[in-house]
C-alpha cells in the first residue's frame, strides 16, 4: 500500500513538472515569434494603456527595452456566517445576529516580458519572468 501511494505521489509530481515545462515552452514560442520584427509592432499590437508598458532606452548598449508586467490585483474576499439558532417560534427558527468577515488578498505578480530592440528598432532578444507567462504573452498578429 505504501509503495503504491509513493508511486502515485511521484507520478503527480512528474506530471506537474511536465505541465510547467509545457507552459514555459509555450510562452517562449510566443515570445520567439517577435524576434526580427519592428519594435513599433509591439506598441501597435500590445496594450499600452494604464501604465502597462515601460520603455527604457539604453544609449550605451544601443538598445531599447519594452517591458510589460501583468498582475492579479489585490482583492477582498467577503463572507457571512449565519448566527446561532436562538430558538423556534411557531415552527420558524430564530437565529442570532450573523457575522460578516473579510480577508484581504495581496496583489500577485503574474508575468513580466521584456523585448529588447537594437538601434534600428528590430527586436533581437527577450527576457521573461513569472509563473503565468504562458497565458499572458501574446503572439504578433500576422
Amino acid at each position: 500500500m505504501g509503495t503504491v501511494l509513493f508511486a502515485a505521489i511521484s507520478g503527480m509530481c512528474l506530471f506537474t513538472f511536465h505541465a510547467d515545462a509545457q507552459a514555459s515552452s509555450r510562452a517562449k514560442n510566443k515570445a520567439d515569434e517577435w524576434i526580427g520584427r519592428d519594435a513599433s509592432d509591439l506598441l501597435l499590437q500590445l496594450r499600452v494603456d494604464g501604465g502597462r508598458v515601460d520603455i527604457i532606452e539604453d544609449d550605451e548598449a544601443g538598445e531599447t527595452r519594452y517591458s510589460w508586467s501583468t498582475i492579479n490585483p489585490a482583492w477582498i474576499e467577503t463572507w457571512t456566517e449565519q448566527g446561532p439558532l436562538q430558538g423556534v417560534h411557531r415552527g420558524v427558527p430564530i437565529f442570532g445576529p450573523g457575522q460578516t468577515h473579510e480577508r484581504y488578498h495581496e496583489a500577485t505578480h503574474r508575468c513580466t516580458i521584456t523585448f529588447i530592440a537594437d538601434l534600428d528598432g528590430i527586436i533581437r532578444n527577450w527576457e521573461m519572468h513569472g509563473e503565468s507567462c504562458a497565458w499572458d504573452v501574446r503572439r504578433p498578429k500576422k
